[in-house]
């Protein structure tokens, strides 16, 4: 009888120490997952970098006359001078990239 004590108190022991030594998949899984995000975050921060490049490259590149102004480009002009003022540009700066003068970009950023 003392001898199945022991014996089941060693085993008890021995099946301890062996699930503390095997490794927890859960955290395999969670490195995995992890990783797939950190991917995903790249990748969407280069094509958000991308589309702001095309942005500013369709801005510069296709000339805009008052007169023939719809709504939405206005607004979309004048969301695009809003949000390179915000990224820290000068007003000459942005004068520079569009089409407006100083005093219109001074305007739009007044009327915000």
């Amino acid at each position: 009888m003392e001898l199945m004590i022991v014996s089941l108190l060693g085993a008890g022991c021995l099946l301890i120490l062996v699930s503390l030594l095997q490794k927890d998949p859960a955290k395999e899984v969670e490195k995995q997952v992890e990783n797939v995000s950190i991917q995903l975050m790249q990748e969407m921060y280069q094509l958000r970098k991308k589309v702001s490049l095309l942005e500013e490259e369709h801005m510069l590149s296709t000339p805009v006359h008052k007169a023939e102004n719809t709504v939405d480009e206005q607004s979309l002009s004048r969301d695009y001078v809003l949000s390179l003022h915000e990224e820290g540009l000068s007003v000459a700066d942005i004068a520079g990239m569009t089409q407006y003068s100083e005093e219109e970009i001074e305007n739009i950023l007044a009327n915000d």
